[in-house]
């Protein structure tokens, strides 16, 4: 029995290692993008603790073919990064990495900006864009659908919740509902991604389910409002979210364009949202003394400082006694910050 787990881990690291291969990684703010060519598929990360570069994924990145983008063409579904009718490469054109996905009938082109939301001094999300160009003779019928394996509300009785609701079981909502946002979050961090927002493509469908069931079927799944997130006997409170845009014509030669955004979740939303500075943190805190601009310098220390309020208002709200560890961290940003303000 040991043997066999043990095959069966080394398999596992395996499968994960040829998930890695071909990955390429975009940092800018507080956000890291990595964007996998063997398999068309990305992964987000939010940087959590600044003094130790540590970054947490905003949705399952072990194997990131979890979450997905399918078309359906002339009612033919394709799942981008597993069909073969479709090269894949990566690309950064004008600072948006992307994933294209080439055919000899139709191009689609996933396009990636990092943006900033609320308050957010630096990056804190990105704006998805999903380009599809038809280079067909003639008009052809195309529709999308994106699939995110969330994660971070899973041991949570509600899975998700937007800004009118909480969501504990399947839901799904029509262009007709007012929702604005959903939220999949944990003690210390969540996942925003927008509904109806300015900067956002209204879907057509937004659909909180088990992940097994999006997975398993090629195109839309039949919503039944009320169902748990359990696909037995495997599949136990395995939730995600699909966003579907309904097929629509695309003449010869012209593209369809949807955009979906993807940030830490904030209290405002998408009320406000603003490219990052250009930057991402390891740089801002790695520039050596007396070469950094005032801006990006002061925007840093803010951003330490919210996090030291945010670690004591945790300690506060719970009540325990504070670990030495943490202790120990919080005074090592605060002699950090003072070091930083005494040389100035």
């Amino acid at each position: 029995m040991k043997r066999t787990i043990l095959i069966i881990n080394l398999f596992l690291f395996f499968l994960q290692g040829l998930v890695l291969l071909g990955a390429a990684e975009f940092s800018e703010g507080r956000v890291k993008l990595v964007l996998h060519e063997n398999t068309g598929r990305f992964s987000l990360y939010y940087l959590t603790d600044i003094k130790k570069e540590r970054y947490q994924s905003l949705f399952v990145d072990k194997d990131p073919r979890t979450s997905f983008v399918s078309i359906l063409v002339d009612d033919k579904s394709y799942r981008l990064g597993d069909s073969t009718a479709f090269r894949i490469k990566i690309q950064n054109e004008n600072s948006r990495p992307a994933i294209v996905f080439q055919s000899p009938a139709i191009d689609v082109v996933q396009e990636f900006e990092f943006i900033r939301t609320g308050d957010a001094s630096l990056a804190n999300g990105v704006q998805m864009t999903i380009k599809l160009t038809n280079k067909g003779e003639k008009s052809v019928s195309a529709g999308l659908r994106f699939v995110l394996d969330t994660s971070l509300g899973e041991n949570s009785t509600n899975h998700f919740t937007t800004d009118l609701q909480q969501i504990s079981s399947e839901l799904a909502l029509t262009s007709k509902d007012k929702d604005a946002y959903w939220i999949s979050k944990n003690e210390s961090l969540g996942l925003m991604g927008s509904i109806n927002a300015s900067q956002s493509t209204r879907p057509d469908l937004v659909h909180f389910a088990n992940w097994k069931r999006f997975n398993d079927a090629s195109w839309k799944v039949s919503p039944s409002n009320g169902r748990n997130f359990n696909l037995l006997p495997y599949s136990i409170g395995d939730s995600a979210v699909a966003y579907y845009f309904d097929p629509a014509s695309i003449p010869r030669g012209e593209v369809r364009s949807v955009s979906i955004l993807l940030a830490v979740a904030s209290d405002k939303g998408f009320e406000t949202v603003g490219q990052s500075v250009t930057g991402d943190i390891s740089q801002l805190l790695g520039t050596a003394a007396g070469t950094s601009p005032d801006e990006l310098s002061l925007r840093t220390d803010l951003i330490m400082i919210g996090d030291v309020i945010n670690r004591i208002d945790a300690v506060l709200n719970s009540k325990q006694a504070v670990s030495d560890e943490d202790l120990a961290a919080l005074e090592s940003i605060l002699a950090k910050l003072k070091e930083k303000n005494a040389a100035r």
